[in-house]
């Protein structure tokens, strides 16, 4: 099943930290629906990563579609950039892949996160970055990210790659060196972490797709839950 493994090493990158998988709600860790060309299935999982956030993990798949999508989202006391990873294939098409490390208040990481980031483009000058980037990812993208319409599989194995390894060589660095906020910067981060939740939570593009599918109740109850 396609990104079942790619999956299966994000978490092993994690894994030298403490991880803890989290229990969730039936009704959202796994749903199925009968659709006219097979299955369509979306499972969710959650893991803590010690104190300083969350990993959340949805894949939608069917034999038409695959679709994954992934957030870290940092602890309010935690003064560390939210991370993104989206890829898209329908059939056998790749249609979107989006990766992005996005600090959401001045911090100490910051400057380290520009930089690894800009060192991604300089080292894939081939994973060009889009020029129809939808309104919804213009208002929450960082600048450094990488927001490409893959010309194949060898784009979309690349920045597959590229994730693996920012998450190993730079992101996870961070949590080594990241020191809680005080307590009015906490709060602050926690309002700008409500406000880019809410931000996908209204303007997620797989809405039309989870609406169709699951139905539009479900669907909202379950974009509360994911982006909590």
């Amino acid at each position: 099943m396609r990104f079942t493994q790619l999956i299966t090493d994000t978490l092993a990158v994690f894994a030298p930290r403490p991880c803890q998988a989290l229990s969730l709600p039936e009704q959202f860790s796994r749903i199925a629906r009968k659709e006219v060309d097979g299955e369509l299935t979306m499972t969710t999982q959650f893991w803590a990563i010690e104190s300083f956030g969350q990993l959340r993990v949805v894949h939608i798949f069917s034999p038409k579609i695959n679709v994954l999508t992934l957030f870290f989202f940092p602890s309010q006391a935690q003064p560390l950039p939210v991370y993104c990873l989206e890829l898209v294939v329908f059939g056998n098409q790749p249609i979107v892949g989006l990766l992005d490390a996005v600090c959401l208040m001045p911090m100490p990481c910051a400057d380290d996160v520009r930089a690894f980031m800009a060192a991604a483009h300089q080292q894939h000058p081939d994973l060009l970055q889009a020029n129809d980037t939808p309104e919804w990812f213009e208002a929450c993208r960082s600048g450094q990210d990488f927001f490409i319409r893959p010309r194949g599989e060898d784009d979309m194995e690349m920045l597959a790659a590229l994730h693996l390894r920012l998450l190993a060589r730079d992101f996870i660095p961070l949590l080594k060196q990241a020191k809680p906020l005080n307590e009015q910067q906490a709060d602050k981060h926690q309002q700008l972490l409500q406000g880019y939740k809410h931000h996908h939570r209204t303007n997620a593009p797989g809405l039309k797709l989870m609406n169709r599918s699951f139905g539009e109740q479900w669907t909202a109850d379950y974009m509360n839950f994911l982006f909590q």
